[in-house]
């Protein structure tokens, strides 16, 4: 088997032929760097044509899973003034790839979610082909309450929600908990206890080991081929409103911990 890559912003872990991605950036609430999506990525292609390795799970370090994208490099690339747009642009790009190249995987993919999944890593958990979450998670797709647009993250929620819930859940961004996210259909397997969820993984593992891996391969790229996600259009409507006075104040009234202007 190819060595795993060496990865700075996640821990690899192989066991039994299952391979577990954790984000290990909690001091930053595991937020979607440039270094920890180059990381993700590298790692998924560098298995890619592995079928020894049966599935992939996505997990987080600390008491949140992912607090999605990086503010803090959202708030730089704002401040650029012409250059913004397109550093936007190529930020946009990098984490609708992302979520691409996780749907794409040819083995089976799952997100463990445990504490908050907001923003990207909603997307992340859209894009994986189950959702694992304890009934304390906490989900959100926030982008519009601090004046951007969850562009890249869209067709993988529609995808997994239907029209109504994604649309619902997009504009108004509204925060809700696993065991919501379970009776909606976003989450798959729910559990109430630690104990609980972590046999929950493992019941899931025993279920797509009795899978052929390439008969799952092929399955995998026939429901992927009836659907389309255009990331570039999608980095473009991100880019423009990132830069749009709107997405400024609403990444600085975020770091300043304030309502932003258009906030009644």
């Amino acid at each position: 088997m190819k060595s795993l890559p060496n990865t700075s912003n996640c821990v690899l872990e192989l066991s039994d032929n299952w391979l577990t991605i954790w984000f290990d950036r909690p001091e930053k609430r595991n937020a979607l760097s440039k270094g920890l999506i180059n990381d993700i990525e590298l790692t998924l292609l560098s298995v890619y044509e592995n079928q020894l390795i049966r599935g992939i799970i996505f997990r987080g370090k600390g008491d949140v899973f992912c607090a999605g994208a990086d503010l803090n490099e959202m708030k730089n690339i704002s401040s650029l003034g012409s250059e913004a747009r397109d550093l936007a642009i190529e930020m946009s790009e990098r984490i609708g790839n992302l979520f691409k190249t996780i749907s794409k995987a040819p083995q089976i993919t799952v997100a463990a979610v445990h504490g908050a999944a907001i923003a990207g890593a909603f997307g992340i958990a859209c894009a994986t082909d189950f959702l694992i979450t304890t009934s304390k998670a906490k989900y959100s797709l926030t982008e519009t309450k601090i004046g951007l647009t969850p562009a890249q993250i869209a067709p993988y929620v529609i995808n997994r929600l239907g029209f109504t819930n994604a649309r619902k859940l997009m504009i108004l961004g509204t925060l809700f908990d696993g065991e919501k996210a379970f009776k909606i259909g976003m989450a798959d397997y729910l559990a109430d206890t630690n104990d609980e969820f972590e046999q929950n993984i493992i019941d899931l593992k025993t279920e797509v080991n009795k899978c052929a891996p390439n008969a799952v391969s092929i399955t995998k790229k026939i429901i992927l081929d009836n659907y389309a996600v255009i990331s570039k259009n999608a980095a473009e409507l991100f880019a423009d409103s990132i830069v749009n006075g709107e997405g400024i104040e609403g990444l600085n009234s975020f770091f300043e911990k304030r309502k932003p202007n258009w906030s009644l």
